[in-house]
């Protein structure tokens, strides 16, 4: 008995360290690609070569690199975060990911929809409006929204929604993960006790990773 439980345990935290790395993995990647995306835009900006950054034909279709790096993020925090069972009455095998005005967030996502995690699927959702929201498992808020945070917020309350953004003093104002730059990486704040309230729980590993802040 005690060699099966430290086996499992052993397992369990092998998970952990599996999905901890994972992460450090992308927000490593997510560095370089930054910086080199910044001393390129540099560069085009000296020779005047901007105008090669407007989209034309197939390549129009592509979501820039700052949306796919932050749908890698919404995909990576779905693994460290557990909700309550009633978050998946009504569909135990999806984990819904909603976007609000997300213009190319919305294409990014797609990159993510139908992947597993967990055991589940992920289904994307996007809503135009702050009145059309749903209940989703995580919601990304695009910083064009910033004036309407608080009439999100405000819907969402009583839900067990996980919300993300970049929208300055994010998880300060309400929001539970704020990604930020700084020295060009990407890092998050994360509202802990925002989370609990909505019956979160974000795992240990994943808040070593993050800078803790509390509301305004």
């Amino acid at each position: 008995m005690g060699q099966h439980l430290r086996g499992a345990g052993q397992a369990a935290g092998g998970s952990a360290q599996r999905l901890r790395a994972g992460l450090l993995a992308v927000l490593t990647l997510i560095g370089r690609r930054i910086y080199i995306c910044v001393i390129v835009l540099c560069l085009l900006s000296i020779t005047g070569g901007t105008d090669g950054l407007h989209p034309h034909g197939a390549d129009a279709q592509s979501p820039p690199l700052e949306y796919q790096v932050k749908a890698a993020f919404l995909y990576q925090f779905s693994k460290f975060v557990e909700w309550p069972p009633q978050a998946f009455q009504n569909n135990q095998y999806t984990i819904c990911i909603g976007v609000v005005d997300g213009g190319p967030m919305v294409s990014a996502l797609q990159s993510i929809e139908g992947k597993e995690t967990k055991g589940r699927r992920v289904a994307v959702k996007r809503f135009k409006t702050p009145e059309e929201l749903a209940f989703c498992h995580i919601l990304y808020v695009s910083p064009a929204m910033e004036s309407r945070l608080a009439a999100i917020l405000e819907r969402l309350k009583g839900t067990s929604t996980l919300t993300v953004s970049d929208i300055r003093g994010f998880a300060r104002r309400g929001g539970m993960i704020n990604l930020i730059t700084v020295e060009d990486k990407i890092q998050f704040e994360i509202n802990v006790e925002t989370a609990e309230k909505a019956n979160l729980q974000i795992s240990s590993h994943l808040l070593r990773l993050a800078r803790i802040v509390s509301g305004e």
